[in-house]
């Protein structure tokens, strides 16, 4: 699937351990300021004295009422251990926001896929290879920190970027010849930013999981690592333009040593590559942890996710079957799925301003969202005229 723009080994649960990072958070106040004052004084005027111009008279000066604005809440770059890194070996980082202590966002980018020689080539552009900075001033979505509807803004964030092709999946090195070589340790990357989660907010009772695209695949099982870690949170999952990619994808894990990145779970005991779908880590991390919840939100024609499911011979009128059979096979075991498809080709919506606007058969995306949260879920939202 080619790269969309970004909305804005094991660890103890597998056999490469989550490294611990931990670095101060940077804050920014803004000073408020005040002044004025001013002296008066009285004068004797001698008749005798020779006539001298009269003293000049000059207003007092006006102090200003001071003013408070609200503090900036700024994003801290975290520098990741050597293990971690992008496709072509390079250093990989990540970012946080320390805003309110008990209420986190776990944010994995999207940005395409590459599971052959051609796809991974270093002048491929079928997914997101370089780093990008923190969301900053201009961001839409849930990353628009001054709108006062965003449910968000008051959240402390890390936010884990893409850059390896194996939707955060991946826990390996791979040879695919002809010189290509790629770094598909995704996985590990989030995992690290993970342990920075954990470690920096022990008290939080609120965590949401969420991931655009490519970071959605794996938005359940990190669900369950943190509710293993943080037992007392409540924990929900938002997989964002996920619900179309097809089960085809099951075929090109090995590429990734997705199954070397599973949680030591017992639910994992005999998982085989050719079972990791999408519905799988969904279905897998409800049986592990039942208090998980789960939402899904899609786009019925998905510009970007089309192109994927030709791959798999699935055209993009048959999106939609794809959606909904993975909805059913997950909520066919008991695991209830918040779904909204919306009508039309567009990818992803945390990210964009449509998140505040978005309305589908007379219900507002952000209302529904909210319910969810609240742990009041509306009935799912389905596009009827789904071409939009």
């Amino acid at each position: 699937m080619p790269p969309e723009e970004p909305d804005r080994g094991r660890s103890h649960m597998s056999g490469r351990g989550i490294a611990r990072v931990f670095v101060g958070a940077a804050f920014i106040a803004v000073a408020v300021s005040c002044g004025g004052g001013s002296d008066s004084a009285d004068s004797v005027v001698d008749a005798s004295a020779p006539v001298t111009d009269a003293p000049v008279v000059t207003d007092a000066p006006v102090t200003e009422p001071p003013t408070t604005e609200p503090a900036v809440i700024a994003w801290e770059t975290i520098d990741a251990p050597a293990d971690c890194m992008c496709a072509d070996g390079s250093p990989f980082s990540y970012h946080v926001r320390e805003a309110d202590p008990t209420k986190v966002m776990f944010f994995l980018e999207g940005g395409g896929a590459c599971f052959t020689g051609a796809m991974c080539a270093p002048d491929s552009t079928t997914y997101k290879k370089v780093i990008d900075p923190a969301p900053g001033e201009g961001a839409t979505g849930i990353f628009d920190f001054d709108n006062p509807d965003n449910p968000f803004a008051d959240y402390s964030f890390v936010y884990v970027p893409y850059c390896t092709g194996d939707v955060h999946s991946g826990n390996t090195t791979k040879d695919y010849g002809d010189g290509v070589v790629v770094q598909h340790k995704g996985f590990v990357n989030a995992s690290t930013a993970m342990a920075t989660l954990i470690e920096r907010f022990p008290s939080a009772t609120d965590i949401v999981v969420a991931g655009s695209s490519a970071g959605a695949f794996t938005t359940p099982l990190f669900a369950g690592v943190v509710a293993d870690e943080l037992t007392a949170a409540k924990v929900s999952v938002i997989a964002d333009s996920g619900g179309a990619i097809p089960d085809a994808i099951a075929a090109v894990t090995s590429n990734w040593g997705t199954i070397d990145s599973l949680p030591d779970w017992p639910e994992f005991v005999d998982v085989t590559p050719a079972m990791i779908t999408p519905a799988y880590s969904f279905i897998k991390t409800a049986e592990h942890n039942p208090a998980i919840r789960f939402l899904r939100h899609d786009f019925a024609y998905d510009n970007v996710l089309s192109s994927f499911a030709r791959m798999a011979g699935i055209s993009p009128d048959g999106l939609v079957d794809v959606m909904r059979t993975g909805e059913a096979s997950i909520e066919a075991t008991g695991v209830p799925v918040a779904a909204w498809v919306s009508p039309g080709d567009a990818h992803t919506i945390l990210g964009r301003a449509d998140f505040y606007t978005e309305e589908l058969n007379g219900v507002r995306f952000l209302d529904w969202l909210l319910a969810f949260l609240e742990g009041t879920p509306l009935a799912d939202n389905y596009c009827v005229d789904c071409a939009g």
